[in-house]
């Protein structure tokens, strides 16, 4: 028969470290970090995922659109997106809204349809934080 370990207090090493202004800047979403490009890091992240294809296509379509910066100059809309994944629009429209419910695009005027709204690409605060992380 097993029975359950006995509670323990926590000690200090249980609890959460406070954030520092440094950390807070780190995981800031949207930014990039130091010397590398914001584009680059959002592909890289993308394709590093676990999410299904069609997020993970919709998400590199929109990318292509964006400068170093991450920035979309010229937004590919809906109309565009099908264009250049080859996706039904239902399935495109799916894609976009796993990408905004899981952060990793927003969009400038919330209300407005997929068709006419400007998106941001924007790489969610855990997901920065642990690609910022040097590697060993």
């Amino acid at each position: 028969m097993t029975t359950a370990a006995a509670p323990r207090r926590p000690s200090p090493a249980d609890m959460a470290r406070k954030a520092t202004a440094a950390d807070r800047a780190l995981a800031a979403p949207g930014t990039p970090p130091p010397g590398i490009a914001f584009r680059a890091l959002y592909e890289r992240a993308i394709l590093a995922s676990n999410m299904l294809p069609h997020p993970k296509f919709v998400a590199i379509a929109l990318a292509t659109h964006a400068d170093a910066a991450g920035q979309i100059t010229q937004q590919p809309r809906l109309f565009g997106l099908i264009h250049l994944t080859g996706i039904h629009a239902g399935q495109v429209v799916v894609a976009l809204n796993v990408l905004k419910q899981r952060g990793w695009i927003r969009q400038v005027q919330p209300s407005a349809p997929y068709d006419t709204a400007d998106l941001l690409l924007t790489i969610p605060a855990p997901i920065l934080a642990r690609l910022r992380k040097p590697t060993a």
